[in-house]
Parts: C-alpha cells; structure tokens; sequence
C-alpha cells in the first residue's frame, strides 16, 4: 500500500495538484485495503489520506490505520470542502467517477474559497495497469477456480436444465470455492441466445443443444473472465468452421502479446484472421481488455486504441463471431504480458 500511496502522491506533486478526491471504490481499496460502497478519499500530495464516509461505515473504516477518516452524519461535501480549507489546498483534482451532481456542488463551494477544481488523469488507474506479484497469485486462483468451474459443468449438466437453472449451480461453485462475490452474472446462453454477449439467464430449457458459458470466479478481490462453448454431439460443418477460425484468432494474436506490443495492433491480428473467412462483418466488439480488481478495466484491445501493453499488465482475449438469430460463438482467455511473450493465466488454451 505505501508505494502505491507514494507513486500516487508523487504525481499530484508533478502535475501541480494540492490533492486528488476519489470517489472510485475500488481505486479506494487499491490504495487503501478499505472497501464499501459509500465514501470519498482525499489523498494529498504529502501522502495523506482523508476518508469521508458516513456512520454506518464508521467502525470498519476506523479499523484501518492509514486512513484519518471523517465521519459525515449529513454534508459530506461540506466537510470535504471545509477540510480542503483546513489543509490550505489551492488545487484539487478529481477522476472522472464522480458524478455532474456532486462535481457541480463541489465546484460551486471549492470555487468559493479560491480552490480550484478540476479532472485529472488518475495516477491510481494508471498504476493499477500493471500488477504486482500478489495481484498476480490472485489473478491467477481465481482463473484456476473458473477453469474447475467448467468442469464442474460437464459433471452436473443434463438437457432438463434451463438457463437460469446452470447459471445458479455456477455461481454456487464459484462462491464457495473463491470470494463470497463473483466477478460479474454468470452467462449461459443456449442456441440463438448466445448471439447476444451479455445474455441474461432465462427459463429456455437447455437440451441437447449448444451453449456458450460466460464466468468469473473473484479471488481476494480480484476477478476472473473466461468464456467457453459447450456442444454435445457432433458439430455441424458450419459451426467447427467457425469455431476453429475463432480459436486460430486467439492463438495468433496470443502468440504476439509482449511488453511494448501495440493494442490496436492485437486486435487486428485476430480481427483480420476472421475477416479473411468472411466473417468479419460479425466480430461486433473489441478483443479484449485489462482485468484485476473488476472485470473490465484498461487498457482496452480494440481498432482505436492507443494503448501499449506493459509487462505485468493482465488482459483478455476473447475473438468472436455471432450470427443473428442463430448462434455466437466467443473463446475467451487470460493472459499475463512479460517481456519475451504472453503467459496464460488460466493454463490451457479454452477450446
């Protein structure tokens, strides 16, 4: 925690900032080990840390020993503006997660006492990119446990099973062998419902049928995002076509993840792979983004991004093609970027 308080803090002092308030609860508990769903951290250039909270998150908050916390029973924006008073703050900057309502307030009362207020690009996001051994174990457990989790599918399905049905065994195993939470709602989309990448669970029996399973087990906090399809029986000629091009673009473009790879360059690796079938036109999102303490994080993998990949950096790859109204297919992987090639966070290739 104290180097990450000290880079932070360090880059406040570089761009000319008294202090940064952050409202991201996950920056919060990057830099901190505090988490809940209600607070802000004013994080100074001389590495201090005031959290604004209300009674109910008192006593945990309390409990931690680098936080000076202010206990805010109604205003919390005044007691942050009249303790940026106190500190004698002439610029405060803040990341984009806060919202118009509490930026406008808090302008109109910061701008009242001579304080400037205004969005900065956050040090903690940046250094959040790129993980350290620990995030790495981390990252690493929970991918494991998702990859039981397939397995735990194979040994529990039967045709009589709905959607929502799977989906709630899933996420049963998941919490009990990670985190109490999962990284996101599990998707399990069977036939013409895996066209859709964010399908919700329904009462649609499953059959002997296709379907595409979508998970992420959480580990310590940190999240996992692996995606597999499941077919029992022979596949038709059409499906393994594609399936097997979907599959040579995750494998190409894995092959050329390294430190100082371009992102937009990966992308196009396994874009123009299911472009040259004719597919192309049905790869309708990006291949890819960074994944630590949430599931979607930067840098992102896509035709219009600027982002080079950095050695510790942990993303997916997850190629797909979705034909409407009649299947998609999506292979999703994790990979850790090192200097000389990608590591496989979750072991094996998903095939």
């Amino acid at each position: 925690m104290k180097n990450r308080i000290n880079y932070s803090a360090a880059k406040l002092v570089k761009s000319g900032y008294d202090s940064i308030l952050i409202a991201d609860p996950y920056d919060i508990f990057y830099l901190t080990g505090f988490f809940s769903d209600y607070g802000y951290l004013l994080l100074t250039s001389n590495k201090e840390l005031f959290y604004f909270t209300n009674f109910i998150y008192q006593k945990q908050a309390k409990k931690n020993s680098i936080l000076k916390v202010k206990i805010c029973d109604s205003d919390i924006y005044s007691r942050i503006v009249a303790t940026a008073r106190k500190l004698k703050h002439k610029h405060i900057g803040f990341e984009r997660e806060l919202s118009y309502g509490v930026f406008s307030y808090l302008e109109e009362k910061l701008s009242a006492a001579n304080i400037a207020f205004s969005r900065i690009d956050s040090p903690v996001k940046k250094l959040r990119m790129i993980k350290d051994k620990s995030e790495i174990n981390h990252l690493k457990r929970a991918a494991a446990i998702s990859e039981e989790a397939f397995g735990f599918i194979e040994e529990i399905y039967t045709p009589r099973m709905s959607e929502k049905e799977l989906s709630i065994e899933i996420e049963k195993f998941l919490r009990l062998k990670g985190d109490n939470e999962i990284a996101f709602s599990t998707i399990v989309a069977s036939g013409s419902n895996s066209v859709l990448p964010h399908h919700s669970p329904g009462p649609r029996g499953m059959g002997n049928n296709f379907f595409l399973i979508d998970l992420g087990s959480k580990y310590y906090g940190y999240c996992a995002d692996l995606t597999k399809v499941f077919f029992w029986g022979k596949m038709p000629q059409l499906f393994r076509k594609i399936f097997d091009t979907v599959l040579k673009a995750s494998e190409l473009s894995i092959k050329k993840i390294r430190d100082g790879a371009s992102a937009a360059e990966i992308d196009k690796i396994a874009r123009d792979t299911i472009e040259k079938k004719g597919w192309g036109k049905y790869f309708g999102h990006g291949l890819g983004h960074g994944i630590g303490l949430q599931v979607h994080e930067p840098p992102y993998l896509k035709p219009e991004s600027k982002s080079i990949l950095k050695e510790g950096m942990v993303i997916t790859i997850e190629p797909a093609v979705y034909f409407r109204n009649k299947f998609g297919i999506r292979v999703e992987n994790m990979v850790l970027v090192k200097a000389g090639k990608g590591e496989l966070i979750n072991g094996n290739l998903n095939k």
